[in-house]
């Protein structure tokens, strides 16, 4: 018995024609994460960070990648800039969620499976570096110990600066985690 997944676009997709991705598995990854980037987090009122992220947005829905916009108590913190919201607007290989705690990779992962994205890649930004994304990493990690996660420093921040030792201490120290330096991929 033969299954067909038809994409978006209306032709087969890649996940029918790779026998050892899950039928369920729609959109193929790097999953684009977009981590706290609203008004109540002062690294990402940061307008250079603002920027590169605007840039990873607009390349992953480019490339037909999934992205996921991971949000803080949205009540508390406001909802993620709209000039990044605005970006996925109509692209239906997104989602916007909340998480409850500094690690969201239990949401990020319920997102996945509910839309249909391959949790085994990942590319991951914003704020903060140091906490909330490194956390949600680690929990990426811990519950998918052969994921793969791509951090670009320019689209992340935090309170104590974009070039702080977590780039050449924490992340290094993952081995699923690469690290792109500034200036790298853009």
């Amino acid at each position: 018995m033969s299954t067909k997944h038809t994409d978006a676009r209306g032709g087969h997709g890649v996940a029918a024609a790779l026998p050892f991705i899950h039928p369920s598995v729609l959109c193929l990854g790097p999953v684009l994460v977009v981590m706290d980037m609203q008004p109540g987090f002062k690294a990402a009122q940061d307008a250079v960070t603002q920027y590169f992220v605007r840039q990873e947005v607009t390349r992953a829905r480019e490339e037909g990648r999934p992205v996921i916009i991971v949000e803080y108590d949205p009540h508390e913190m406001g909802h993620t800039y709209e000039s990044i919201t605005s970006l996925i607007e109509g692209y239906e290989h997104s989602d916007i969620i909340t998480k409850r705690g500094d690690d969201g990779s239990a949401e990020i992962l319920k997102a996945c499976s509910d839309k249909g994205f391959s949790a085994m890649s990942f590319r991951m930004c914003g704020v903060n570096s140091d906490a909330c994304l490194l956390e949600s990493i680690q929990g990426l990690v811990e519950k998918l110990p052969k994921c793969r996660i791509t951090v670009p420093q320019d689209a992340c921040n935090c309170l104590t600066g974009k070039n702080n030792d977590v780039w050449y201490e924490d992340y290094p120290a993952i081995a699923q985690v690469t690290v792109e330096l500034h200036g790298g991929m853009h």
